[in-house]
């Protein structure tokens, strides 16, 4: 899907603006966060889709919060369609995604 794709350029290029911010090559980061760095270029230009686990890592990674990692803006998005995907998405995690979720949620 189209808003997808642009959702994972959108995170792909916050993280790598966050990774440079902190002068961190790719495998840099790619060890603290104990992911391949080729994955982590993948996530950076959009072409993956990383697991809440492996967005929580590279936040660690990063010495920021997991919401920091979504802070860029999305563009076309209504409420109502945020509102699906939040619950699509939800659905679609596990129980260990779930809990990070709810944390997520409740630090808002």
């Amino acid at each position: 899907m189209k808003h997808e794709a642009d959702e994972l350029k959108q995170l792909g290029a916050r993280i790598k603006q966050l990774r440079k911010r902190m002068r961190l090559t790719q495998e840099e980061l790619a060890e603290r966060c104990g992911i391949h760095y080729k994955f982590l270029g993948g996530i950076e230009r959009g072409d993956q889709n990383p697991t809440i686990m492996v967005l929580a890592g590279i936040a660690e990674g990063l010495n920021v919060s997991l919401t920091d990692l979504f802070h860029y803006e999305i563009a076309t998005s209504s409420p109502q369609n945020l509102r699906k995907q939040l619950i699509d998405g939800i659905r679609r995690s596990g129980d260990p995604e779930v809990s990070i979720l709810y944390r997520l949620f409740r630090s808002l």
